[in-house]
């Protein structure tokens, strides 16, 4: 009764028709409101009572205040009472008059409706477990003790929604942070975690290094209950960027429209109210004789089944949801190496023509993937593997992939010019002197002397391995650091990258 007070109180703030004020008790059980005075909206409502569980439901259709006719909204909110906890679900939508022709229908940016602030602020909302409370506000981590819960919180298969986790609490993140869990409340939560060196020591130590997050920025984890859970999934974000304003408003987007938080056996609909009384009913049927009685379990009994199948393929439907944010991005990157081929075959079929090299790369490449790939075309000097494309891949947050390309070209051009062709013996002096980037030919003696940490340099191609501790650098921290490491083939004069884009461990890291 709560609960549906909390709804009532949202549509009688809405509506001004007499009737959602004096029929209070038949918007509580049944009520069919059509075309309500001032704003010709209409409310459904319908209601089931039973020792097991009560459920209740609404159907609430309005037209949009914004644009009038061209665009209706829909709210369908059902409760479903079992035990001492109430099941909630809330869905909005919004579709256009079939009959309105015109071409403006810009998408409208999604927001919280105010039934959802109303119920949680009234309640304990959660979802998966009962500790995983969904509340208006960031949750703070403060000081050490509590880094280790924040870990499993990040990392529990049961948390279902997405966790947004911002590494400091500066005066621009915190007042980002509170923006964000206002305006995704009920579908994310939002934690702050303190500049404390010992919190930070204790993340570290129970946090895999892929899932970590830099200091002065957040990112947001998606639920780690997927078949796939890779870190490229887990997006970065920081306020201080030129472009995160741009960012903000897809983020909200995205987060509102996706990632659906799913109960088994929710009302969710008017008709769920109606296939659960038709139930009822079946149960209480009394069968003329047992062979009746068999037929009207076995029914009962591809019912249930059929219904686990329903919220089952619902499971999939929000996994497949999540999963077109990432492949679109990845379609972005097809698109951009598609047009670079398409190019390059425009170019090899002009014979005798002059090479416009324009073509080749109409645009600069916008992550350190692309910029790899790139690599693998433009640099014939440099043998880009596997495994650098992979790195490359994996370090998707990596903001100074433009020098990356500088590195790369340097080493086809440069390096490969002072090894095999100059014969040069200080390579580091020289390469530094003509680039401007640092060199190193290889590793303090901690790191020598750790097996682990010098396997993590030992490249396999084919029949033929590589030591790739010889490494290019650009900047110390994380994502303006770039590392590219590799080796000289000298029989065949070829410079083997064996790994683009983070530090590979060393034994100065390993002990931080």
């Amino acid at each position: 009764m709560q609960l549906k007070a909390s709804v009532y109180g949202w549509v009688v703030a809405k509506e001004k028709d007499r009737i959602t004020k004096t029929d209070k008790s038949g918007f509580f059980s049944r009520c069919e409101w059509r075309c309500l005075d001032g704003t010709h909206s209409s409310i459904r409502t319908g209601s089931f009572f039973a020792p097991e569980a009560d459920g209740w439901a609404m159907h609430y259709a309005e037209i949009d205040k914004d644009c009038g006719r061209k665009r209706f909204w829909y709210s369908d909110i059902g409760l479903k009472k079992e035990g001492d906890s109430v099941v909630v679900s809330v869905r909005v939508s919004f579709a256009w008059n079939e009959e309105d022709l015109s071409h403006e229908q810009e998408i409208p940016h999604t927001t919280v409706p105010k039934v959802i602030r109303f119920i949680i602020r009234d309640n304990h909302v959660y979802s998966g477990r009962p500790e995983y409370r969904l509340v208006e506000k960031p949750i703070q981590f403060n000081k050490a003790g509590t880094g280790k819960a924040l870990c499993d919180f990040i990392k529990s298969p049961d948390r279902r929604y997405p966790l947004i986790v911002f590494n400091g609490d500066g005066s621009e993140h915190v007042k980002e942070a509170d923006a964000l869990a206002r305006q995704l409340t009920g579908k994310a939560l939002v934690a702050v975690v303190a500049s404390n060196v010992d919190l930070a020591n204790e993340i570290k130590e129970f946090l895999p290094v892929d899932y970590r997050i830099h200091f002065g920025q957040f990112r947001i984890f998606f639920p780690f209950n997927q078949p796939r859970n890779s870190p490229r999934r887990h997006r970065w974000y920081d306020v201080g960027s030129i472009d995160y304003d741009q960012q903000r408003q897809g983020i909200i987007n995205g987060l509102l429209r996706s990632h659906t938080l799913l109960e088994k056996g929710a009302v969710e609909t008017i008709d769920d109210i109606y296939g659960l009384v038709n139930r009822s009913k079946l149960l209480k049927l009394e069968a003329a004789s047992p062979e009746q009685q068999k037929q009207l379990n076995d029914f009962l009994e591809e019912h249930a089944k059929v219904a686990a199948e329903r919220d089952q393929a619902k499971v999939e439907a929000s996994y497949f949801a999540n999963e077109f944010d990432r492949l679109e991005e990845e379609a972005k990157k097809l698109d951009w190496l598609c047009k670079n081929y398409q190019n390059q075959l425009e170019i090899s079929g002009q014979n005798g023509s002059i090479l416009d090299a324009s073509k080749l790369m109409p645009s600069l490449p916008t992550t350190l993937a692309l910029v790899a790939q790139s690599a693998v075309r433009f640099f014939p000097r440099l043998v880009i593997t596997e495994r650098a494309l992979k790195s490359a891949d994996d370090y998707c947050e990596c903001k100074s992939y433009v020098v990356a390309w500088d590195m790369l070209r340097f080493m086809n051009d440069v390096l490969y010019r002072l090894k095999f062709v100059d014969g040069q013996k200080e390579l580091e002096r020289a390469f530094q002197d003509e680039t401007g980037f640092g060199l190193g030919m290889s590793e303090g003696p901690n790191t020598k002397r750790d097996s682990k940490l010098m396997g993590l340099r030992t490249l396999q191609v084919g029949d033929k391995e590589y030591d790739i501790t010889p490494h290019v650098k650009y900047q110390k921290d994380e994502p303006r650091s770039v590392r590219i490491y590799f080796a000289f083939d000298e029989e065949a004069k070829k410079i083997i990258v064996g790994h683009i884009g983070r530090h590979i461990p060393n034994a100065t890291s390993k002990t931080m």
